[in-house]
C-alpha cells in the first residue's frame, strides 16, 4: 500500500490535520477581500494551507492565483511570474488558445508564448515591450486590478514568501508600487513567508507602504490531540495498529512540527510491520536526523564560528536570558558576540523566543536533535 504519509505541499484533497480555525478565517478574509500576513516558521504547512482554501474559493467561482516569490532575482522576475501565475488561473478549465485569447482581453503588459515540448504545449508569458522593469511591474497590477473589477470574479492572490523582495535593490519602490495598486483592487492577497521578521517589518514598520495594511495570521504548532487522532486514523486506515500512546510520542518527539509530524510518521510506516512499536518510533526518528543532516550542514556552513557556538548552546540549554553570565559562560564568548549572534539567527528564523514560556530556543526541533549530537 502506498505510504499515506505525504511531506512536500499537500494536495488540497489529501489527508489533513486540523487547521479548521484557520480556514474558516482564511476563508471570511477572501470573502471580505482583507487581506492577510499567514506566516510561521519554515515547513509549517502555509503554503498547503493556502492552496486548500483556494481549492475551497474555486469551487464558489473565484480566480484563485498563486504565485511563488522563493529565489526571485529581479523587479522583472516579479512581474513576470505574477503575469504567468494569472495567465494560469484565468479559467483554468479553457484550452489553452481560448485561455491565451482571454488573458489578452484583459492584460497587455505580458502575452502568453506557447511552446512545444515532449508531452505537449507549454505556455509561459514574456513582455509584450522592453519598458523599464518597475513600470512593467505597475502596469501588471494595474491589469491585474481591471480584470477584477471589468470582468466581475473575484479573486484571491496568494504571494508565497512574499519577503523576497527585499532582497532585490529596488525593493522600496517594489514595496510602494505594489501598495499602491493592491489597495484599490477588489480582490484579496494572502502574503506568505517563513522568516516572519523580515516579513512581518514589512507590514508594522510606520515608514513602509505595507504598514498595517493586512491582518496577521500566525500558524502554530499543530494541537497534539489532533496529531494524535490523525495519526491514528491514517495508520488504521492503512492497515497498521498504531496505539494512541505511539502516535503521541511521534507528535512529542517532534513538539508538534507540522512537517516533522509527517516526516516521522512516515518513516515509521515503512520501518513498522502490522504492528507498531516504540523501536519503530526510535529508529525512524534516527534515521529523519540522519537524512535531514544534509540541510543542516548547509545551513551551519552559512554561519561564523560564534554564531554556530550561539546556536549550539542553545540547542542543549534553551535559556530564558542569553546574555546570563551561565549562558555566554558556555558559548565561551563575549557578552558582545553573543548579543549579536543572537541577533542574527533570530533575524534568519533559526532560533526564536517562545512567546508564552520566555525561553530561547532553535526554531526546528530536528535540527536542534541533530546539533545536540555534535
Amino acid at each position: 500500500m502506498p505510504n499515506p504519509f505525504l511531506i512536500e505541499t499537500l494536495p488540497p484533497d489529501s489527508a489533513f490535520c486540523d487547521r479548521q480555525e484557520e480556514i474558516k478565517r482564511l476563508l471570511s478574509c477572501a470573502e471580505s477581500d482583507t487581506n492577510v500576513v499567514l506566516f510561521s516558521p519554515r515547513r509549517y504547512g502555509k503554503t498547503s494551507l493556502a492552496l486548500r482554501v483556494q481549492a475551497m474559493l474555486a469551487r464558489q467561482g473565484y480566480v484563485t492565483i498563486y504565485c511563488q516569490l522563493f529565489g526571485v532575482d529581479s523587479v522583472k522576475d516579479a512581474a513576470s511570474r505574477m503575469a504567468r501565475s494569472t495567465l494560469r488561473a484565468i479559467h483554468a478549465r479553457a484550452s489553452l488558445l481560448e485561455r491565451g485569447k482571454r488573458f489578452l482581453k484583459y492584460f497587455s503588459s505580458f502575452r502568453p508564448v506557447f511552446k512545444p515540448m515532449q508531452d505537449g504545449i507549454s505556455v509561459t508569458v514574456e513582455p509584450s515591450s522592453a519598458e523599464n522593469p518597475l513600470e512593467l511591474l505597475e502596469r501588471m497590477l494595474e491589469e491585474l486590478g481591471d480584470f477584477a473589477l471589468k470582468s466581475r470574479y473575484r479573486l484571491n492572490i496568494v504571494l508565497d514568501e512574499f519577503q523576497e523582495i527585499t532582497r532585490l535593490k529596488e525593493s522600496s519602490q517594489i514595496e510602494g508600487i505594489m501598495r499602491g495598486k493592491i489597495q484599490s483592487q477588489k480582490a484579496s492577497y494572502f502574503f506568505l513567508g517563513s522568516r516572519r521578521g523580515i516579513l512581518l517589518a514589512m507590514f508594522s514598520d510606520r515608514k513602509r507602504p505595507f504598514f498595517q495594511s493586512a491582518m496577521n495570521l500566525e500558524l502554530p504548532p499543530l494541537p497534539h490531540e489532533d496529531i494524535v487522532d490523525f495519526l491514528a486514523e491514517l495508520f488504521s486506515q492503512e492497515g497498521k495498529d498504531c496505539p494512541k500512546g505511539l502516535c503521541a510520542d511521534i507528535s512529542k518527539k517532534v513538539s508538534q512540527h507540522p512537517y516533522y509530524v509527517q516526516r516521522l510518521a512516515r518513516e515509521v510506516y515503512d520501518l513498522g510491520k502490522k504492528e507498531i512499536s516504540i523501536e519503530d518510533v526510535d529508529r525512524a526518528l534516527a534515521n529523519v536526523i540522519d537524512t535531514e543532516r544534509y540541510a543542516f550542514e548547509a545551513s551551519l556552513s552559512r554561519l561564523t564560528i560564534p554564531q554556530v557556538r550561539v546556536i549550539r548552546t542553545l540547542a542543549e540549554s534553551p535559556s530564558k536570558e542569553m546574555l546570563s553570565g551561565e549562558f555566554i559562560g558556555k558559548c565561551g564568548l563575549p557578552p558582545s558576540s553573543v548579543q549579536f549572534a543572537r541577533d542574527k539567527l533570530k533575524s534568519e528564523d533559526l532560533i526564536e523566543k517562545d512567546q508564552k514560556s520566555g525561553i530561547w530556543r532553535v526554531v526546528d526541533p530536528v535540527f536542534a536533535m541533530w546539533l545536540k549530537k555534535f
